[in-house]
């Protein structure tokens, strides 16, 4: 009986585990929270924050008219990423960009993304590739335009999961410069996000600490499945035998 009990609580583990790799699906289900926060506050994330370079207050750090401009690239929390086009910026506090370009986001410090339309420099969409996919996907949100001027869009793939614009953080969003939240998006069971693209059709949509968790499940979960499955095959080979004795 203990041994059955035992098998019971291995295949509901390993219903969790199946969930993880995808055996379930959810047609396109993403979960939106925004909260007050700087950086991201789940557990496990890898951030971006696009590094720290010398005040610069009239160009972007980073960035030029060329499309397919990779800012920033690496390996982190077990992903390939690349951040696309856009711009980088920095700037002191206490001074500003020429009036309209960009705003820092509240909260912001170092380096931030920006995408907007003048100069072309930052010209966009920008674009967040993420190699095997990630569960989750989270950023600081800057000054929320109306919807239309702010768009951000998460993919599978080529498959659109859902969009996204300034409403989703401020209502009514109005580019209030002093005004940022921190936007995490959760990818529902057996979807993963691949892609996000982040669109403006004016100056400026402004970005920082971006995170994210993948959602390959860590080596514990494989040991279960290992073990799960090694279990239920031994149950199986003793009702075997002792069908055979009987």
């Amino acid at each position: 009986m203990k041994q059955f009990d035992r098998m019971a609580k291995v295949t509901q583990k390993l219903a969790v585990a199946a969930v993880m790799f995808g055996a379930a699906t959810a047609a396109h289900a993403l979960t939106v929270t925004v909260t007050n926060d700087t950086f991201s506050a789940q557990a496990g994330a890898f951030t971006v924050d696009f590094g720290v370079s010398p005040v610069n207050n009239t160009a972007p750090v980073a960035g030029n008219a060329a499309p397919g401009d990779v800012l920033v690239s690496g390996i982190g929390g077990g992903i390939n990423y690349s951040y696309t086009d856009g711009a980088l910026f920095n700037f002191d506090p206490s001074s500003s960009l020429p009036n309209g370009v960009s705003a820092r986001p509240v909260g912001s410090t170092g380096n931030f993304w920006s995408i907007g339309v003048t100069p072309n420099t930052q010209d966009g969409p920008g674009v967040v590739n993420l190699g095997a996919g990630v569960s989750y996907y989270g950023f600081l949100w800057g000054s929320p335009d109306v919807n239309g001027w702010n768009t951000v869009s998460f993919y599978n793939g080529n498959t659109l999961l859902g969009s996204y614009g300034g409403i989703s953080v401020l209502n009514p969003p109005n580019g209030n410069q002093n005004y940022a939240r921190y936007f995490n998006v959760f990818a529902g069971p057996g979807e993963v996000i691949t892609k996000v693209s982040f669109a403006a059709n004016t100056n400026a949509f402004e970005t920082d600490n971006h995170a994210f968790i993948s959602a390959v499940p860590e080596p514990e979960i494989y040991a279960m499945m290992a073990a799960g499955l090694g279990l239920m095959g031994f149950v199986a080979r003793r009702r075997q035998r002792n069908v055979a004795a009987a």
